[in-house]
C-alpha cells in the first residue's frame, strides 16, 4: 500500500474513532474526570493547611492529590478500552485471567513511576507545586517563596542524610506492605502501597534533583576535572589555528540543536509516545504478551507463560527453571536480592518495554498518532487563549480565586479526549500488530455501537 495512503488511513481512522467513543462516553468520563478534579483540590487546600505543622506532613497530602489524579487515568482508559473491545481483540482460547490485570493498585504501581516522570519532565510537577504554593498565600495573606520545592531543596542541601533516610525508610515501609498485601489481597493495604508509592516519587523527584546537583558540584571542584579542561582548552585552540573554523561550525550546530530541535522534539514527538507506552500498561500484562507475540509473528498456541517480558517475574523466572536455593543463607540472600530486584523488574521495567514495544508499530503510524495528538493540543491550546481574551482583563483577585474553575473548564473536554485518543491508538497498534501476524484478518473494525457497561 502506498506511504500516503497508510497515512491518511491511519489519520482518518483515529480521529474519527477517537470523536465516536468521546461523544458516546462523555457523561461517564467526565463524572470520573471530575471526581479526580475534586480529589485534587481538596487534597492542595488540605496541604495549605498543614504547611505550617511539618513539610512532610504536607508533601504526603500532596502524594495523595497526585493520586486522585491518576486513579481517573487508569479508570477511564480501561472504560473506553472496554468500550472499543480491546480485550475482545484476544482470542478466547489465549484469554487468560491473571489477578494482576484485575487489580486496580497493581496497575497504580505500575503507571505511578512513569507517570511522576512524564509530569516532571514536562513541567506539570512544578505547576501543581506554583498552585500549592499559590493556596498557602492565599490562607495566609502575605508573600512568601516558600513552597514544597523550596523546603525540599533547603532539607536536601542542609541535611542530604535526613532526605536520604526518608527515602530508604519509605522503600522499606511500602515494600513491607507490599508484601503484606500480596499474601492477604486486602484491598485497602493496596491503597496504602500507592499511597507510600506516590509518596516516595516526590520525595525522589523533588529532592533528588538537588541532591544529584550537589554531587555534581563537589566532582567539578575537583582538580582533575581542571585537568580535563585545560586539556579541552588546548585541544580548542589547536582546532582553532585550522583554516576551517571547526569548532565555530560546531558551537553553531550544537547551540541550534539544543534550542531548537530537541526541545521541539521532546515537546511534540517523545511526549505522545511516553503517553501511549504508560496508557498500554493499563490494559495488562496478558494484552501485552500476546501484542509481542503478534509483532514478533510467533504463533499464539505456542505460548509459554513467562515467555515475554510482560509477564511476570516468578513465571519467567519459573520457565527458565530457576528455583530457590535450598541453604538458608543462600536464601535469605536471593528473597534479600528480590525486594530491591524483583520490585524494579515488575513495577519499573514494564515501562521500558512498553516503550519498546509501541516503536515497533512503524513510522507511519507513529507519524499519524503524533499528528493527532498536536492537533488535540492545539485545539486545547487556542481554547485556552481564546477564553483568556474574551474573560481577560482582570487583576490577581479575580483569577486567584476562580483559576480552579478555569482548569476545570480547559480541561474538562480536552483530558478526556486525550485519554480517548490514547485508548484508540493502542488498539489500532494491535490491529496492526495482530494484521501483520495474520495478514488475512482483517485490520480495523469499526468501534461498536454498544454503550459502555
Amino acid at each position: 500500500m502506498n506511504p500516503l495512503t497508510m497515512l491518511w488511513t491511519d489519520l482518518r481512522i483515529l480521529v474519527v474513532d477517537t470523536v465516536k467513543v468521546w461523544w458516546r462516553m462523555f457523561p461517564q468520563i467526565a463524572g470520573i474526570y471530575l471526581l479526580g478534579w475534586l480529589g485534587f483540590q481538596i487534597a492542595l487546600k488540605v496541604a495549605a493547611y498543614t504547611d505550617d505543622l511539618n513539610v512532610w506532613v504536607t508533601i504526603a497530602i500532596f502524594a495523595f492529590g497526585f493520586l486522585t489524579q491518576l486513579i481517573p487515568v487508569v479508570l477511564i482508559l480501561r472504560l473506553v478500552g472496554r468500550e472499543l473491545g480491546i480485550r475482545q481483540m484476544i482470542p478466547e482460547e489465549e484469554d487468560e485471567q491473571d489477578e494482576r490485570d484485575n487489580s486496580i493498585t497493581h496497575l497504580l504501581a505500575v503507571t505511578l513511576l512513569p507517570f511522576m516522570g512524564i509530569y516532571a519532565a514536562f513541567g506539570k510537577l512544578n505547576e501543581a507545586a506554583n498552585d500549592l504554593w499559590v493556596n498557602q498565600m492565599v490562607r495566609t495573606g502575605a508573600f512568601s517563596n516558600d513552597n514544597v520545592v523550596t523546603k525540599l531543596s533547603e532539607i536536601a542541601s542542609d541535611r542530604p542524610f535526613v532526605l536520604i533516610a526518608v527515602v530508604i525508610g519509605t522503600y522499606i515501609v511500602r515494600r513491607g506492605f507490599d508484601l503484606w498485601h500480596e499474601k492477604t489481597g486486602w484491598r485497602i493495604l493496596g491503597i496504602t502501597v500507592a499511597l507510600l508509592e506516590s509518596f516516595f516519587m516526590l520525595v525522589v523527584v523533588l529532592g533528588g534533583v538537588r541532591i544529584f546537583n550537589q554531587v555534581v558540584d563537589w566532582v567539578t571542584d575537583r582538580a582533575f576535572v581542571g585537568w580535563l579542561a585545560a586539556v579541552w582548552n588546548a585541544i580548542r585552540e589547536f582546532v582553532a589555528a585550522l583554516p576551517f573554523r571547526i569548532p565555530d561550525v560546531i558551537d553553531q550546530v550544537a547551540r541550534f540543536y539544543l534550542d531548537e530541535v530537541w526541545p521541539s522534539f521532546w515537546e511534540v514527538v517523545s511526549q505522545p509516545i511516553i503517553w501511549l507506552a504508560v496508557a498500554a500498561l493499563v490494559y495488562g500484562s496478558h494484552v501485552m504478551s500476546v501484542a509481542e507475540l503478534w509483532r514478533t509473528r510467533r504463533p499464539l498456541a505456542h505460548r509459554l507463560r513467562g515467555a515475554t517480558e510482560f509477564d511476570s517475574r516468578e513465571d519467567r523466572r519459573r520457565l527458565r527453571g530457576i528455583k530457590p536455593p535450598s541453604a538458608p543463607v543462600q536464601r535469605a540472600w536471593v528473597e534479600f536480592k528480590e525486594a530491591f530486584v524483583g520490585d524494579i523488574d515488575d513495577k519499573y521495567l514494564p515501562t521500558l518495554n512498553s516503550l519498546r514495544l509501541i516503536l515497533r508499530a512503524g513510522v507511519i503510524f507513529l507519524a499519524a498518532y503524533v499528528t493527532v495528538y498536536a492537533l488535540q493540543r492545539i485545539l486545547s491550546n487556542y481554547t485556552h487563549l481564546l477564553v483568556q481574551n474574551v474573560v481577560g482583563g482582570h487583576d490577581l483577585d479575580f483569577w486567584i480565586p476562580t483559576d480552579p474553575l478555569w482548569d476545570l473548564l480547559y480541561g474538562l473536554p480536552f483530558e478526556p479526549l486525550r485519554l480517548c485518543l490514547l485508548a484508540v491508538v493502542f488498539r489500532r497498534c494491535l490491529e496492526l500488530f495482530r494484521a501483520r501476524a495474520h495478514p488475512s484478518d482483517q485490520v480495523h473494525a469499526p468501534v461498536p455501537a454498544r454503550a459502555a457497561a
